[in-house]
Formats: structure tokens, sequence, C-alpha cells
């Protein structure tokens, strides 16, 4: 083989290095980016849950009257009474986002002194509302009308937001299940009422609907 033939072999062969170490370093920086973009993608979605929790624990305050407390990943500790005092949860959010902080803060309720008679509103609403099904032709539950987790007795709040953060399906909890409480979950207007369980019986609504708030109110059995 003359230096001729030699020379243009070497040529092809650096031709093709080099078209395959440029395909190598192109994969990897996709890969590299899609790494970059997932790993983010994973963040955003536990900074999201991770205030979206926090919010729907603050309903969950305003509901029973009580007050919940943030203390963030630095230690500091704040009072959420007011949307705007979301803001503590939001600088979370975005340092977790940003990467700066691999952790986040915890939330602690604070029972107020009607906490636990609204808590016993809740339970006692539970067990006696019934709604008309019209397909069936009988009362239902609360529980069955929406089609969520059986309903027992909960004892202090701790165990309320246990119930009302259980998921019905997959991003839909118990909370957002009864936001508003209709037929069969539709919203379809249809007769309510507070069953005593001994035969005497209050007609709530003739045709209705009720929202999660109104559970935790005292007054329906004497409407």
């Amino acid at each position: 083989m003359d230096s001729e033939v030699k020379r243009k072999l070497r040529n092809i062969i650096f031709i093709y290095l080099f078209f395959i170490l440029a395909g190598i370093l192109i994969l990897g920086v996709q890969k590299l980016k899609a790494y970059i973009e997932q790993v983010r993608f994973e963040r955003e979605q536990k900074a999201y849950n991770f205030r979206s929790e926090g919010f729907l624990r603050y309903r969950l305050s305003k509901f029973v009257y009580a007050k919940l407390e943030f203390t963030n990943h630095k230690g500091e500790v704040f009072i959420i009474e007011e949307e705007n005092d979301m803001k503590s949860i939001d600088a979370e959010e975005e340092e977790y986002i940003a990467g700066e902080t691999d952790k986040f803060g915890s939330y602690r309720f604070i029972e107020g002194e009607y906490t636990q008679g609204r808590i016993n509103n809740f339970n006692d609403n539970m067990k006696h509302i019934r709604l008309w099904n019209y397909a069936e032709e009988e009362y239902n539950t609360i529980t069955e009308t929406e089609r969520i987790t059986e309903f027992t007795d909960v004892k202090n709040i701790n165990e309320l937001w246990e119930y009302l953060s259980h998921e019905k399906v997959e991003g839909v909890s118990n909370m957002g299940a009864l936001d508003t409480i209709g037929y069969d979950g539709t919203e379809q207007p249809t007769k309510i009422i507070y069953d005593y369980g001994n035969g005497k019986i209050n007609i709530i609504t003739k045709s209705g609907t009720l929202s999660l708030g109104i559970l935790f109110e005292n007054y329906l059995k004497d409407i």
C-alpha cells in the first residue's frame, strides 16, 4: 500500500471518528438536557404538591376556626390566617424549584376555641344527612352520593385532615369531591334531608346542593 492510499485511508478514518465523536457529544448533550428538564419537572411537581397541601390545610383551618402554622426550611415560623399569608409558602416553593433548598418546611394546625365543636358538627352531619337518589328511588348518605371513602367519626383536626385529604381518585381528594355535594357527584339539585334515625326528618332543601363549609354548621338538623 503506497503512502497516498494510506493517507486517504487515514483521512477517512479520522472523518468517521469525528462524526462518531460528534454524534456521541450531541447525544450526551441531549440526554443531559432531558435529565435537567426531568429533574426540574419533578421539583416543580413536588413544589406544586407542597403548596397545594398548604392551601388545602389553610381552607380546612378556616372551616374549623383554627390557625395554620407553617415553618419553612430555615426554621422561620409563619401563621397562615388569610390568603395573602400564603406568600411565605410561595417563597418556599420558588426556592425549591430553583434548587436553593432540597427540603420543605412543615405544617401544623393550631386549634381554636370552637374547633372541636365544628368538628363535632361535621361528624354529625356526615352521619345524618341524606340525599335523594332518583335512579334508585331512595336516600343515600353523602359518601354514597359522592362515591368517596366511607366515613367514621374523626376525633380531632388531624384525623379530619387525613380523611379530607385522602384521594378519591388520583388528583381528586375527598375535600375536592365535597366542595359541591349533589346527586351522584353531578351537582344535580335533589332533595336533601337531615335524618335523625328515629323516623323524624328535617328537609334541608327540596331541590338543591350543599357545600363543604355547610357541613361544619350545626343548624341543618333544625331547618
